[in-house]
């Protein structure tokens, strides 16, 4: 091979590869691993899974310790049969395995609801660095493509992260709900906006709906949301129960 052929071949080569390369990238809110948190994994994620195989499934929510909260108001969705896959700790990317991995499986609800990331946003730690807001709305958007995948003929709504106290971590969560309206169609994914109901008239989180850590809600909250839930799951053929959690104050 002559000298001229070795430098076309090889920049062939270079050519080829960058791009491969470049696609081979990915952020790792959209690679699937499992929750390292021992306490609720494998456990729960079998017991999840043996849940929706013995139970009729109508309504589905996906997310982390925020939705698994929801644990604590059995009555409230008693004639929904909801199936509550909200794991604590969980970020996008624990989430895609879930689902990769059987969470899904076997179901048909009538609706999915989905609030995850808010674990991508906190403050860098050892364990893990804060995500950027882009690479959070992506790892979002791969779950949804997931969900549409197993369940094409389920309606999905997106809920925008709930507020957080004023700083950085609130700052992502800003930015994520600024793209999340993107992924709608228009026709099976749909983006609500529940954060109005938890900010004050400053436009700064409402603490009267959080616990101490200004991040999970306390009882008011649960109520607050549920009210904020009844029309859609009602033009769903699902019901909620408000006053399961407690009167009002």
């Amino acid at each position: 091979m002559n000298s001229r052929n070795a430098i076309l071949l090889a920049s062939l080569l270079l050519s080829t590869a960058i791009p491969f390369a470049s696609s081979a990238e990915k952020p790792s809110t959209v690679i699937p691993v499992p929750s390292s948190l021992k306490k609720f994994m494998p456990k729960l994620h079998q017991e999840k899974l043996r849940e929706a195989k013995d139970n009729k499934v109508d309504f589905v929510m996906i997310g982390d310790s925020i939705t698994h909260s929801w644990s604590q108001y059995p009555g409230a969705f008693e004639r929904s049969n909801l199936l509550n896959l909200g794991f604590p700790g969980d970020r996008t990317q624990n989430v895609l395995w879930r689902i990769r991995n059987g969470a899904l499986d076997g179901i048909s609800p009538k609706l999915v609801t989905l609030m995850i990331g808010t674990n991508n946003m906190h403050d860098t730690k050892k364990a893990y660095p804060a995500d950027k807001p882009e690479d959070i709305f992506t790892g979002i958007k791969a779950i949804v493509a997931e969900v549409r995948t197993r369940l094409p003929k389920t309606k999905i709504v997106i809920f925008s992260i709930f507020p957080r106290k004023e700083g950085s971590e609130n700052d992502r969560a800003k930015a994520v709900n600024a793209m999340l309206p993107q992924i709608a169609d228009g026709k099976a994914v749909s983006h609500f906006d529940l954060n109005h109901f938890f900010i004050n008239k400053k436009g700064e989180q409402d603490k009267t709906f959080f616990n101490r850590d200004l991040l999970h809600l306390n009882e008011q909250g649960y109520r607050a949301w549920a009210t904020a839930l009844k029309p859609l799951l009602e033009r769903h053929g699902l019901k909620i129960n408000p006053n399961a959690l407690g009167k009002n104050d």
